[in-house]
């Protein structure tokens, strides 16, 4: 059977799993909600889902879990019957959780990377999984000194500026004006990948983009992660 976009939002009210998750699931289980619940909690971080769906302290939402035989569906109905659910606030207004990984390269001592991750609990922040990707993400930012997290984090006028470069160089080389866009994207695709480091090859393994990394770590977390800062010192370069 098909897959619809509403299956998905439902199986996502029910576990508050991410999107591609949620999807994963439904395809796996051929549709059947409830074996799509039990494949989620089978692969994603459960109390952290029912903290973010409810809203109560962890400690609870583990007793709430125990208690219901580690039926989710039954855990939130136990938190809310017990009163432990909280308001929760709007996105905004939320406290920010993550980690700032640090990487010094070599006994020299030369060059040091940060990166900066956020999520949205503390139960994730402090996940061993969690920190290794952020930990990955800064030996990318110091093995391949990105300038950019995402194309997204370039302003219009940035783009603009390229654009107009590699125009030029495009008209320079006399190319014909019919695939003149598409050399111009070519390019543009091409400093991406170079310089943002979410479109970055991951240098271990150039098989998978950083993004993909990012995009695995969201689905395995089940909550939203952001790469938010990075930073690179080099001795005597600024």
């Amino acid at each position: 059977m098909g897959i619809t976009i509403d299956d998905i939002k439902t199986l996502r009210s029910k576990t508050s799993a991410g999107m591609a998750l949620c999807k994963e699931a439904l395809q796996k289980a051929e549709g059947d909600m409830k074996k799509a619940v039990e494949y989620i909690n089978e692969r994603s971080d459960v109390i952290g889902r029912l903290r973010n769906l409810t809203g109560a302290k962890i400690g609870l939402c583990k007793v709430a879990f125990e208690d219901s035989g580690k039926d989710f569906e039954k855990a939130v109905e136990i938190i809310k019957e017990r009163g432990w659910d909280e308001p929760i606030e709007p996105e905004g207004n939320q406290k920010k959780e993550g980690v700032i990984d640090v990487y010094v390269h070599g006994t020299e001592q030369r060059l040091v990377s940060l990166v900066e991750v956020q999520c949205k609990t503390d139960f994730v922040a402090r996940n061993e999984d969690f920190r290794k990707f952020a930990h990955e993400l800064s030996l990318q930012v110091a093995a391949m000194k990105p300038e950019y997290i995402s194309k997204e984090s370039l302003s219009e006028e940035e783009v603009k500026t390229l654009k107009d470069l590699f125009t030029k160089e495009a008209e320079s080389e006399n190319k014909p004006k019919e695939i003149m866009d598409k050399i111009i994207d070519g390019k543009l695709s091409k400093h991406f990948a170079e310089k943002c480091l979410l479109e970055q090859k991951w240098f271990k393994d150039e098989s998978k983009t950083m993004k993909a990394l990012l995009d695995e770590a969201i689905q395995k977390m089940g909550e939203p992660i952001v790469v938010s800062r990075m930073l690179v010192w080099e001795v005597g370069k600024k």
